[in-house]
């Protein structure tokens, strides 16, 4: 009796899925580990993939962090340009964006540490992407025509530069995230716990509101 020999599976090639099961790996690495923690070996491994696709399609290690940096940011502006501000009424479109951003960073742990991470390298690798620079720009310019469509309507009572708002949002969206630990041991009270981080949500829609309204800070978000 011939018996025939089992059929050797073959890995079927798709490099663009490839490319993008390697991002999203390289990601949680590069969020848990840093860039100089994080090790290729374990990246591939996650993927199922030899470590030499791994260069075939990034070129370095420091390449594919780039790519990791540039992946998360193309995420953040793809939902903030489907947030379509522009269609919005001012002070809606304002609530929006804080509420959105907020959201976006509590619900995002790793995109929270991989800038973290980045910032404790001195953003040596983000400098490296013209990508990002450029992705970011369209979201600054939106909140430039929420303030000036909101200043010409009235329903702004203050003039604000649009980077200056946007950096307040992320920080009030993002300081207890990067500083829960240290906080809460200081004031003993859970800051990354859900009921608090809830009430800092409404605290900084409101605190954001009332500055370019003139309006009541106690407001609900």
């Amino acid at each position: 009796m011939t018996h025939t020999p089992p059929q050797k599976k073959t890995r079927s090639r798709d490099p663009e899925r490839t490319k993008a099961q390697l991002t999203e790996a390289a990601l949680s690495e590069f969020a848990e580990h840093g860039f100089h923690g994080a090790r290729v070996d374990r990246i591939t491994r996650a993927v199922g993939c030899n470590p030499r696709l791994l260069y075939h399609y990034f070129g370095s290690k420091e390449k594919l962090y780039v790519a990791v940096i540039e992946h998360i940011f193309a995420d953040i502006r793809a939902q903030e340009r489907d947030l379509e501000l522009a269609r919005l009424e001012p002070v809606a479109a304002m609530r929006r964006l804080v509420e959105f951003t907020y959201d976006f960073f509590d619900n995002n742990p790793q995109f929270v540490k991989m800038t973290r991470n980045e910032n404790l390298l001195a953003g040596k690798f983000i400098v490296q992407t013209e990508a990002v620079r450029t992705s970011s720009q369209p979201l600054i310019d939106a909140i430039s025509g929420i303030i000036a469509r909101g200043l010409a309507d009235g329903v702004f009572r203050h003039h604000y530069d649009a980077l200056q708002i946007y950096i307040t949002i992320v920080a009030l969206s993002a300081h207890h995230l990067n500083n829960g630990h240290t906080l809460t041991a200081i004031f003993g009270v859970d800051l990354l716990s859900a009921e608090w981080r809830q009430e800092r949500r409404a605290h900084t829609v409101a605190l954001v509101m009332n500055a370019v309204t003139g309006g009541d800070s106690t407001s609900k978000a």
